[in-house]
């Protein structure tokens, strides 16, 4: 009965440093400028420092970019997500407040601005790529054109964010917001234009866009997540009152991975007194409790003036389109 305890202690010990906020899980991929995925509007969950939200490490998704845009992706209207009729959300999703979870440092706040900054220009390169055909095809995509014109200055927006500033967070929940409104707006004037048999070829000549930019955007988002996780490690040692670096050294350096680390900090947990395995039990438990309350505070304050504040920067950046299309920009055909 003592053996099945102890037993019960480490496996409840585990579950919480599982659940310190290590960056393992993330939003990064973009949604395919013509569907809905159905996690997440603007990108799909992934974990660790490039794999899945269990925290197996599967590499990034854009590393060898062969995704079909039509996998996984399935329109959900009746999703978690709730909106107003003008398809403006009226409250943080989940995942959006999950995201802010790690954003109470500048290097977690630099990791999600990064994702989302990734997530727009793949979002980009997408959108240039099917206007590009359009305009072959002689359809007319001063429409789209210009929405792309928006995400430009979104994206503008983005990587001018300071994530030191004191509203790192309302940024991101901002323009991650607008990111979404933008995407929604390209797939649905895409849907008014194409017939569903269009749009499906249409989706086959885009498929495999990738470029050396977004692999930069990968490498520099897993190089800070490995930062992030070693510090967490390192704060870890502290609560658990071991001073050895060895560890978060070697998970740095790649020689092992953030669940080789997690079982190994329970190894060491799991030979320490019962006293001292309630006393870390109760700390990683305040420590999920203070990270919930932290996201859920900065939520909340991120939605104060949320409309207002989306309606003056989207005015604001349909203006600046609208003045880039009459000084000289191109539009597309008549079709």
């Amino acid at each position: 009965m003592k053996k099945m305890m102890s037993l019960c202690m480490v496996l409840v010990l585990m579950v919480s440093i599982c659940s310190l906020a290590f960056a393992n899980v993330g939003v990064e991929d973009p949604v395919d400028v013509f569907e809905l995925k159905a996690k997440n509007d603007i990108y799909a969950a992934v974990g660790n420092d490039t794999g899945d939200p269990d925290g197996n490490e599967t590499g990034d998704p854009d590393d060898n970019e062969t995704e079909d845009p039509d996998d996984n992706e399935t329109e959900e209207p009746d999703g978690n997500e709730t909106e107003d009729p003008d398809g403006n959300e009226s409250d943080i999703d989940d995942d959006t407040e999950e995201e802010i979870e790690i954003m109470n440092t500048t290097l977690g706040a630099e990791i999600r601005l990064l994702q989302l900054e990734k997530a727009i220009t793949k979002n980009l390169l997408k959108g240039e790529r099917a206007v590009t055909v359009l305009q072959v095809l002689e359809y007319n995509t001063t429409e789209l054109e210009t929405i792309l014109d928006e995400m430009r200055l979104l994206l503008e927006e983005v990587q001018a964010a300071n994530a030191s500033a004191n509203d790192s967070v309302q940024k991101f929940v901002d323009l991650k917001s607008d990111a979404k409104k933008l995407t929604k707006e390209f797939r649905e004037t895409i849907k008014e234009l194409l017939s569903d048999a269009k749009i499906k070829e249409l989706k086959e000549q885009i498929r495999e866009i990738v470029g050396e930019e977004l692999q930069n955007y990968s490498k520099k988002i897993q190089n800070r997540i490995k930062q992030f996780n070693r510090n967490q490690i390192h704060r870890l040692y502290g609560i658990i009152g071991v001073t050895n670096e060895l560890l978060a050294d070697a998970y740095q350096d790649g020689n092992i991975t953030m669940e080789e680390a997690k079982s190994q900090i329970s190894k060491m947990v799991n030979m320490m007194t019962k006293e001292k395995k309630n006393q870390i039990f109760s700390e990683l438990k305040k420590e999920k409790i203070d990270k919930k309350n932290y996201a859920s505070e900065e939520a909340g304050d991120a939605m104060l003036n949320f409309e207002e504040r989306q309606q003056n920067r989207g005015k604001d950046r349909s203006d600046k389109a609208k003045n880039g299309n009459n000084n000289g920009k191109g539009n597309g055909n008549s079709k």
